[in-house]
């Protein structure tokens, strides 16, 4: 599982095991009820469906849809998340295979041969792409063509514990912040032991910090990138967090995204980078105040890597037009005001953005609206996964300043291209 599935899997939030009643598991047999399915007959959505909390996800979206359009019928199957990446392309290949997909704009170049270009039919339609947010569409797009409508567009940010910052005298950040100002807040917030960040290991987060300055790992074309001096820059500039300014500790390489969290939830850290959909269960475990900001840039002006995932339909599809009428549905306004209320998912369309708001603190809405307005999807290659585990691994190395952001840049580049 890659960093942001195993940050997604922990705001999973079981709405109930009632709503599973309009949800119809078809299991993962080549032959339980077809792909496409018989005309007139239920289209079959293939995603990661593993779980209660991902199968009460997908029943919450499917009844909002059926709201909509009372005929649509929708059949989910699917393995884990950490499998389907394998697993889609097996069952495509298969009898009857499946009509309706999922996909991450971070993995939407590796699916692009099974996923269908969907301009013409926007463009059928009448859809308002104008409505969706902007990045999710470029992440979604391959070979120069949408191949999935996103119903959620997480742009990442900097959690904060609002007491600490007024307890050690600080202006609370809203929608600017300078790395000059982070590094200054981040020191008064230190006090020997106790750091004023948590950190994870990976890519996942250097890589928002690095897109705060409008530095990809990966280029437009999809090429792996991290060789490219601006970013081993930026991620020197993250290893020194620890190593230089003694703000944080290094992870170790064994840590899940949870031990930073708790650290942050407990009070123990005051500050932590991680996706807005973690709003909700931080507020839950935490007795302070949550703040929300950008990831510090050195302008200070907002900039975004945002992640989200959205609905596409199989290459093979043989029912194309049923298909977008259920991703028209899916994606609906209410269905994702519906989500970010429940779920507290960012929507992608813009006019269900103010569904995020409720329940939040005050300025927490502006941040995100902020981050949107200059956001960047985070692109991947299909090679993504071991690009993570070699972070995991060395560094750790470059926290503890024993390898430089250049060494180590090299040879995740040259170990994942050789």
């Amino acid at each position: 599982m890659n960093a942001l599935s195993s940050r997604r899997a922990k705001r999973l939030i079981l709405t109930g095991v009632a709503g599973l009643t309009a949800l119809t598991l078809a299991g993962c047999a080549s032959g339980s009820g077809g792909g496409g399915g018989d005309a007139g007959g239920p289209l079959v959505l293939y995603t990661w469906a593993a779980s209660e909390g991902d199968q009460a996800q997908w029943a919450d979206f499917i009844d909002g849809a059926q709201a909509e359009d009372p005929d649509l019928d929708i059949t989910v199957e699917g393995p884990s998340f950490s499998d389907y990446w394998t697993k889609v392309k097996t069952r495509l290949s298969g009898s009857n295979p499946p009509c309706l997909l999922t996909t991450q704009a971070a993995r939407a170049q590796e699916l692009g041969d099974l996923l269908m270009p969907l301009d013409d039919l926007i463009e059928k339609s009448d859809f308002d792409i104008e409505n969706i947010d902007a990045s999710m569409l470029s992440g979604m797009t391959v070979d120069g063509t949408i191949r999935a409508i996103p119903y959620d567009a997480e742009p990442i940010v900097l959690f904060y514990n609002i007491e600490a910052f007024e307890a050690a005298g600080l202006e609370l950040p809203g929608t600017e912040y300078t790395r000059d100002q982070f590094i200054a807040d981040a020191k008064a917030l230190t006090d020997g032991d106790k750091k004023g960040l948590a950190l994870a290991p990976g890519i996942f987060i250097p890589n928002a910090w690095s897109l705060a300055d409008g530095v990809p790992a990966v280029t437009e074309d999809g090429e792996l990138d991290l060789t490219n001096p601006d970013f081993v820059d930026q991620i020197q500039s993250f290893f020194d967090l620890v190593s230089v300014e003694q703000v944080a500790k290094a992870p170790e390489a064994a840590d899940g995204s949870e031990v930073s969290q708790q650290a942050f939830t407990s009070g123990e850290v005051p500050m932590l980078i991680e996706g807005p959909w973690m709003y909700g269960s931080f507020a839950d475990a935490a007795d302070f105040t949550l703040g929300v900001t950008i990831v510090p840039s050195t302008s200070g002006e907002a900039a975004a890597m945002t992640a989200g995932s959205g609905f596409g339909i199989a290459a093979n599809c043989d029912r194309p037009d049923e298909a977008f009428a259920a991703i028209e549905s899916l994606t609906s306004v209410s269905v994702q005001e519906k989500q970010a209320e429940a779920r507290g998912i960012v929507p992608a369309r813009i006019e269900a953005l103010p569904a995020w708001a409720e329940g939040k603190t005050e300025g927490a809405a502006e941040v995100v609206e902020a981050l949107l307005a200059d956001a960047t999807p985070q692109r991947t290659t299909p090679t993504w996964n071991q690009v993570e585990t070699l972070m995991t691994q060395y560094g750790v190395q470059g926290y503890r300043g024993e390898l430089t952001a250049e060494e180590i840049m090299e040879t995740i580049q040259n170990s994942v291209a050789g």
